[in-house]
């Protein structure tokens, strides 16, 4: 061997690690330079272990990168380190196999109820689980971006020791962070979904009542809030002080609110009979969700309750809400907790009020009755909804419900709890609108109830005009979404039939181009865009199952004719 071989830099047989050519072993490996193999030591076989390099070989990645580095990339991303260090395969598989796996069990979760409920029922316990198995995981693949190609995490320089030491602390510190702000999430979603939890128990055992109407997303929720007037210590009152239906259009993002008032009366034999707000205590609020059901017409999604304290600490929990009152508030005779009266005073215009002074604010009606306090319910509901749209107030939320107990609590499907606030926080404060039931005899804008003071005060419903606002307020997302034209002509009908029907039709969102006479001709709904089916079908429910024909030539998608058969809306026959 000459000397220029010799001297010439050379790559370790065992580890190809480039190293001098004065070098007797290697720097990384300790594998001597002529290793010698088991046949006779000939130059040509040592020549065949230790080979000078070739001059433009460039050397491996995973050999010269920092180790330290390497551990630092995998702590901010796993997997990055082994990217770095050219390990490709492994470092992508690092990466893509956990998102895959977390994907994978969060659609099993979300849309398999018994799965879902469990998650529900162990919150708590499973988040700190989940937590641990994430920060063992990420700890492991940092620990591998550090050992590189050769799994060796001995002989590296003092540096990148120290780098992994603070990557270490700092993947423990986060994780640690992040499971102490998690925490009261899974507490909230235990106690809040519990009766959720309950039903598909009792679904899955056979024993469960009718479920309520599945919410895909595409169409309008509806959402009785209950607000119970409950007390710290005393369980004996259940009467719901507040009830409200919220509902959602998803499609057209807007909302509607319809307060019911509590004197209400309800004569169903068999089912419930007296003042709507004693349904709760009764049967619980699936009786109270089918009370309303049946009042208005409509399918209820899902409750919603609330214990007025809890509601005092959500306000105060996230910095108060601004109201701007209408008129002023005066109340001598406000109950009090400890079942005594106070005087409260509140001044007209905007101003932020805390828990205690909104509570009081929703709640009074000495001074005026439950129509005007169940506007100002809606207000300070929609002061609120604005407030919770506020990153820095949802921060605050958990810890707050967490601390209020069961006081508050749903049956609404979590799997549609994102849908549901991206639906809310897209809908501007202007596409809400809010009503109440009024009796008739006041003044009102509308009236669907009639005093009776027989043997206390009720307030008597008129069923078609409890349906006929309900269908108002809780149009049909999909008929405005579809906007057909629709002409309304007279064939036969009383003198202003037409114009009757079209403007109730306008405030069901159709979209009502043309109110004119025609000649004779019995009722029917004539269709002459059949993409526009839907709005027919609609219509036909609507008008009383008139016929649906299906027309030639030029005009709008549907006209409705009104012949001398014709006998009102479907709600006007209850």
């Amino acid at each position: 061997m000459s000397n220029r071989e010799g001297s010439a830099p050379w790559l370790c047989a065992r580890c190809e690690t480039r190293n001098l050519g004065t070098a007797l072993q290697c720097a990384r490996c300790g594998n001597p330079k002529y290793k010698r193999t088991a046949a006779r030591s000939t130059p040509s076989a040592i020549a065949t272990v230790a080979r000078p390099a070739p001059a433009r070989r460039a050397p491996r990645s995973a050999e010269v990168g920092s180790p330290g580095f390497a551990a630092a990339l995998s702590g901010l991303l796993p997997g990055l380190g082994q990217i770095y260090a050219d390990r490709w395969v492994r470092g992508l598989l690092m990466l893509i196999v956990p998102i895959f796996a977390i994907v994978l069990t969060g659609a099993f979760v979300a849309f398999a109820d018994p799965l879902t409920s469990f998650v529900l029922r162990n919150a708590p316990s499973l988040s700190f689980v989940i937590l641990s198995l994430a920060l063992g995981y990420h700890l492991w693949v940092v620990a591998d971006a550090f050992a590189g190609r050769l799994h060796q995490v001995r002989g590296r320089h003092a540096v990148d020791y120290a780098v992994l030491g603070i990557v270490t602390l700092a993947l423990i510190a986060g994780y640690g962070t992040i499971y102490r702000q998690s925490a009261p999430w899974a507490g909230l979603a235990a106690k809040m979904f519990q009766p959720f939890v309950q039903r598909v128990t009792q679904t899955t055992s056979g024993s469960s009542e009718e479920a309520p109407p599945a919410w895909t997303g595409n169409e309008r929720l509806n959402v009785l809030v209950l607000g119970v007037d409950t007390r710290e210590g005393d369980k004996s009152t259940q009467n719901t002080d507040t009830m409200l239906v919220v509902s959602l259009d998803p499609v057209n993002k807007t909302a509607s609110m319809l307060s019911i008032p509590r004197d209400v009366y309800i004569d169903k034999p068999g089912t419930f009979q007296g003042k709507i707000n004693g349904a709760f205590a009764f049967g619980g609020p699936n009786l109270a969700r089918k009370v309303v059901d049946d009042l208005l017409g409509i399918r209820i999604n899902a409750y919603a309750l609330i214990n007025f304290e809890a509601f005092n600490k959500i306000v105060d929990g996230v910095g108060g809400v601004i109201v701007d009152a209408r008129r002023p508030v005066r109340d001598e005779s406000y109950p009090t907790a400890d079942y005594g009266v106070e005087r409260i005073d509140i001044l007209a215009g905007p101003q932020l009020m805390h828990g205690d002074l909104a509570l009081k604010y929703a709640r009074s009606r000495h001074d005026t009755n439950d129509y005007s306090r169940a506007k100002r319910q809606q207000e300070v509901l929609g002061a609120l909804r604005s407030r919770l749209t506020q990153s820095d107030a949802l921060r605050t939320l958990p810890a707050i419900i967490d601390s209020v107990g069961t006081t508050i609590e749903t049956d609404f499907d979590p799997a549609n709890v994102l849908p549901l606030a991206r639906t809310g926080t897209s809908i501007d404060s202007g596409a809400i609108t809010s009503d109440v039931l009024y009796p008739c005899g006041g003044g009102y804008p509308h009236c669907e109830l009639s005093y009776n003071g027989d043997n206390g005060f009720f307030l008597i419903p008129d069923r078609a005009k409890i349906r006929e606002l309900a269908a108002q307020l809780f149009y049909d997302p999909k008929i405005r979404s579809e906007g057909a034209t629709v002409e309304v002509m007279n064939t036969g009908a009383r003198a202003g039939a037409a114009k009757d029907v079209a403007d109730r039709l306008a405030l069901r969102a159709y979209g009502i181009t043309k109110v004119d006479d025609g000649t004779s001709a019995k009722s029917a709904i004539v269709l002459r865009s059949s993409a526009k089916r839907y709005t027919a079908e609609q219509l036909r429910a609507a008008l009383g199952d008139i016929p649906i024909e299906t027309g030639d030539g030029s005009g709008p998608d549907i006209t409705v004719r009104l012949g001398a058969d014709f006998r009102g809306f479907a709600t006007d026959r209850l």
